[in-house]
């Protein structure tokens, strides 16, 4: 039987980080038609078998999003998860904001410990966390110099630009000192056009944003206002791909103009939500299509394990 490019990767992560597939057979797995046929395929190989199946070249990124240092914060975590991206390699790390639980200066210290381990081509955005809010000193901070603490310890670029390994993303801060949700300013989306325009032919144009594009809903947590007009300036751009966080809750969708917009849960907080445990994403683009890959931390297995995964054509680049 033919095998397609979904199936040699999932054989990969099997072989790379011990991806359980004995245990995952059987469990339903909330995805696309696509998806749940890869998975149905997943099988055991020899070690030294699974190279010849994985296409190339084929860009890979790990999206991590709201790991909260500080209170609630799981630091065992962070050691399994610096593992994984070690073994799996990725061409671009992605963090979609939220380093810290209350933006003191010793989360932030730790959030940049953290990063620095990683060793690997990385963007970073800030959360609606990592804004000063406990005291009245720090609302005159928020209100005069609201990143001045993530500047200082995480990145001095609030907004930035990643080109590499065929991967062409761009971050945007969409937070406000005072009003719930996202947003982009016109500056910001003057700067995203010109830097839209400049990506090198054939890289995939890649969005990281905090608040998550698909509400589903519901009105708490805030998300990006007005994402649908945002989905359509992307769209226009050639945007492929958008990954936020904020909700603690993973979900993957495709907008109806063909962008993929993946929300990661948190990488490491214990304030997870709604019956999910940790989790971050792990994703593979080739020709023809998008696969994001949810992996979940299981206590029982100590180790994230794939629990869902999502295909989507990619469609055609203006």
């Amino acid at each position: 039987m033919k095998r397609t490019c979904f199936d040699g990767c999932v054989s990969f992560l099997h072989l790379a980080i011990r991806a359980e597939s004995d245990k995952m057979q059987g469990r339903g797995h909330p995805a696309s038609h696509h998806a749940r046929r890869g998975f149905g395929s997943l099988q055991k190989l020899p070690r030294d078998d699974w190279r010849p199946l994985l296409p190339r070249p084929m860009p890979t990124l790990i999206h991590l999003s709201d790991p909260h240092f500080g209170p609630h914060h799981n630091a065992h975590l962070d050691e399994i998860l610096l593992k994984e991206i070690a073994v799996l390699n990725p061409a671009v790390v992605i963090v979609s904001g939220d380093f810290t639980m209350r933006a003191r200066q010793r989360e932030f210290e730790q959030a940049r410990d953290f990063l620095a381990r990683i060793g690997k081509p990385m963007l970073v955005i800030p959360g609606n966390h990592d804004l000063p809010i406990l005291t009245p000193r720090d609302w005159i901070e928020r209100l005069t110099r609201p990143y001045a603490r993530y500047a200082q310890s995480i990145r001095a670029d609030i907004d930035s630009a990643l080109d590499a390994n065929g991967l062409f993303v761009l971050g945007l801060n969409d937070n406000h000192p005072v009003l719930p949700g996202g947003f982009w300013s016109r500056s910001q989306r003057a700067w995203l056009d010109e830097q839209l325009a400049r990506a090198p032919r054939g890289a995939v144009k890649t969005i990281a944003t905090h608040h998550q594009f698909d509400w589903q809903g519901k009105w708490r947590p805030a998300g990006f206002w007005f994402p649908t007009r945002a989905s359509e300036f992307l769209a226009a751009r050639g945007v492929e791909l958008v990954l936020n966080g904020h909700t603690h809750v993973p979900n993957v969708t495709q907008t109806a103009h063909g962008i993929v917009v993946a929300r990661a849960g948190t990488a490491a907080s214990g304030r997870t939500r709604r019956g999910n445990s940790n989790a971050y994403n792990l994703i593979t683009i080739d020709e023809k299509q998008i696969a994001v890959f949810v992996r979940q931390y299981n206590p029982q297995a100590d180790a994230f394990v794939a629990a869902r995964a999502f295909t989507f054509p990619r469609k055609a680049r203006p």
